[in-house]
């Protein structure tokens, strides 16, 4: 399989990853510590048994950290849920991590393409 392929089948499996877990949080668990979050990004291994779900999460810095908590102690059951909904043969580890400032991210993918450009001229 090549190169190009591969990359599109993960990103094509990142995409399925964070809209399943979009639905997991927002119509499956019922953990009332676990307020507002939304899912910013995810990115995997390359051998897709590792995922890094970025949250950003709304509230005072109470309801932040109870959220962050709440996440971390459903990412067992959660990870559960994925592996009934995901028709693969490995569901991938999960890790939250905060997205503290989304709008940073966006400038670092935005130089990454860039460099990207520069580097295939």
């Amino acid at each position: 399989m090549s190169f190009e392929n591969k990359e599109r089948r993960n990103l094509k499996f990142v995409s399925i990853l964070k809209h399943t877990l979009n639905e997991i949080l927002q119509k499956e668990i019922s953990d009332p510590r676990i307020g507002f979050v939304t899912i910013t990004g995810v990115s995997i291994s390359p051998d897709r048994k590792h995922a890094r779900i970025y949250v950003s999460i709304l509230g005072d810095e109470k309801q932040h950290q109870e959220s962050f908590k709440g996440l971390i102690s459903a990412s067992g059951y959660i990870r559960h849920l994925l592996s009934k909904k995901l028709q693969t043969r490995f569901t991938p580890e999960i890790e939250f991590v905060e997205d503290i400032n989304p709008g940073l991210k966006v400038e670092e993918i935005l130089k990454e393409i860039e460099h990207e450009k520069e580097r295939n001229q």
